[in-house]
């Protein structure tokens, strides 16, 4: 019976962080409500391999005169209320972006990570041409991961600022967190390879 209660605890305090999320989502569908504060879900993917990448770049790579709004590892990063380098739109989600340092120091930043795709495939980029590539982890709102260390979620009903309908997540999140998530947004998960392959055959956003 205990276990029944334990089971139940856990369950029900991931469906809350759900709904929480799914407040957020619905808030800012649309572009209406992008720029109310998120709060992020607690706890951060481990940083100490992140940094190991970028222990060659600048501490304020990744900074400009917008507040910093993520971090890469513990890399500060300014990206909400930058402009994406493949759509020329502002990031007004903080679920969704990615950052990615050229072999030349160029920063790049997407609004989404069907952005960050399309703009390698439209340059004929690999992620053999870039130092380091950092996507945003949709649970915590605020932690860049490096993109093999991340599940892509396609869900038609989770959509995403590019228009493709995928969100990056860390998979060693809470369980029952990510076990709801597909519940309430039911889908398909993908690896980095997978989501690579599927968004350069279909583009369905700007």
């Amino acid at each position: 019976m205990n276990s029944v209660i334990t089971s139940f605890s856990v369950n029900f305090s991931g469906l809350a962080a759900v709904v929480a999320l799914m407040v957020v989502v619905l808030a800012c569908e649309g572009g209406k409500n992008d720029n109310a504060e998120i709060n992020p879900v607690p706890g951060s993917p481990p940083v100490s391999a992140i940094n190991e990448d970028l222990r060659n770049v600048p501490s304020d790579a990744f900074r400009t005169g917008t507040p910093v709004s993520h971090y890469f590892g513990n890399v500060e990063v300014s990206l909400y209320g930058e402009y994406c380098d493949h759509s020329g739109r502002e990031l007004r989600s903080r679920r969704y972006g990615a950052v990615a340092l050229a072999a030349d120091g160029t920063v790049l930043r997407f609004r989404s990570v069907e952005n960050l795709v399309w703009y390698m495939q439209e340059k004929g980029l690999g992620r053999e041409d870039f130092q380091v590539i950092g996507i945003v982890d949709f649970i915590s709102a605020r932690q860049l991961m490096k993109p093999d260390e991340l599940i892509f979620h396609l869900s038609r009903n989770l959509p995403s600022p590019g228009g493709s309908w995928v969100s990056a997540m860390d998979p060693d999140a809470d369980p029952s967190l990510l076990f709801n998530i597909g519940e309430a947004y039911p889908g398909t998960r993908h690896s980095w390879e997978e989501a690579l392959a599927f968004l350069a055959e279909k583009k369905d956003g700007p």
